[in-house]
């Protein structure tokens, strides 16, 4: 057997458990229909070695489907029956060959060798075979074109020996009744079963449906949740996202008030315009420019105008800058900040100047670092 041929539905044959039909494939395994296990699993290298494949319209598919059909063509349909035969033969056979295959479905009150010499004559005549000189019987039309119907009269009469033929017609036709009223329940049976089957599939298909249904309401009911909260929330961002842009607004129109009212002051150079600026609100400026340098929500045409009005601020209240953006330093934790841990002495660039108020006695008071990051180690 090929392995091109394990196909479903494909009938095969087993020396010991009889005929089977492949139902499918699971993992590395065959599933096998057998009448005595319908659930068989077997390897695929089993299948492949120890089975042979049937074809569809033979005698051995025909006797898996349905025996007693196959048991009524004895009398009711003899030629093909003969022609089923050959098929599984491979299409042509001996009449000892065909026996082997046929001697279980004739029965014994027939006989084999009675039932062949009334049928030989007729396989003979038939167009659908040919007989050659060494008795090989070949097949010569496909099965579904052999008619299923009794011998003619005239058949059975050129077969006819001594009177032997018409001995063994009456027995024949007792079978043939026993075989129709065996049709007959077993056609019964069948019915019964396949109603059944059919109410126990309405029955599953009835209750997977209720099961289908309410998964799909819990599901709609969990997107519907969702989707609320999820509205919910967003809400409530965007209203805590709305009051920190109001808040923003207050915060720059005041600055810009402020700044419009410094560079006020020092276009008129009025002496009374100095700013007696006290160091604790020299802090809290450079504290609001830390802030806005570090960017957190201010946009950048604020941070602009704000760290310009700032600085002319701190330039009033007498601060001075130191560092100069891009110059190249080495780290002093003392009047540099950086966003990582360097050690006193690294190769760093200053990126903001720091701002410090100058004392004559006290020293030099920084309000503000100057900005700076870790230098590239090719331009030290």
């Amino acid at each position: 057997m090929e392995l091109s041929e394990l196909k479903p539905n494909a009938l095969v044959e087993h020396q010991e458990l009889g005929i089977g039909r492949i139902i499918g494939q699971e993992n590395s395994q065959v599933i096998v229909a057998f009448h005595s296990k319908p659930d068989q699993h077997l390897s695929i290298k089993t299948v492949l070695h120890s089975f042979g494949v049937l074809p569809e319209g033979g005698l051995a598919a025909f006797c898996y489907e349905d025996p007693e059909k196959v048991r009524s063509w004895v009398t009711g349909g003899p030629l093909h029956l003969v022609g089923a035969t050959l098929l599984d033969l491979g299409g042509s056979g001996k009449s000892g060959s065909m026996k082997s295959r046929l001697k279980a479905i004739v029965s014994p009150e027939v006989g084999w060798d009675n039932w062949w010499d009334d049928v030989r004559p007729a396989v003979k005549d038939s167009s659908h075979f040919e007989v050659a000189k060494s008795n090989v019987v070949k097949l010569l039309s496909p099965v579904e074109d052999i008619p299923i119907e009794p011998l003619t009269e005239k058949e059975s009469e050129s077969t006819e020996s001594d009177g032997s033929s018409r001995m063994q017609r009456a027995p024949a036709r007792r079978l043939s009744e026993e075989l129709q009223s065996l049709r007959e329940a077993h056609a019964a049976d069948l019915k019964q079963q396949r109603e059944s089957h059919a109410a126990e599939l309405r029955q599953q298909m009835d209750s997977h449906a209720a099961e289908l249904k309410l998964q799909r309401e819990n599901q709609a009911a969990d997107l519907s949740q969702q989707r609320e909260s999820h509205a919910a929330d967003l809400e409530q961002l965007r209203k805590e996202r709305t009051a920190d842009f109001k808040q923003w607004q207050r915060e720059e129109d005041r600055l810009n008030n402020q700044l419009q009212t410094l560079r006020a002051e020092i276009a008129a150079n009025r002496e009374e315009s100095r700013l007696e600026i006290r160091r604790d609100m020299l802090d809290a400026m450079a504290a609001t420019m830390a802030i806005l340098r570090q960017g957190q929500g201010d946009p950048a045409g604020l941070l602009r105008d704000a760290e310009a009005g700032l600085k002319l601020a701190l330039q009033a209240g007498e601060a001075q800058f130191y560092g100069e953006v891009n110059q190249l330093v080495e780290y002093d934790p003392d009047r540099h900040e950086s966003p990582e841990s360097l050690p006193r002495g690294e190769s760093v660039t200053i990126i903001h100047p720091g701002v410090f108020i100058p004392g004559a006695k006290t020293g030099n008071y920084i309000l503000l670092k100057a900005q700076v990051q870790r230098h590239p180690e090719g331009n030290r």
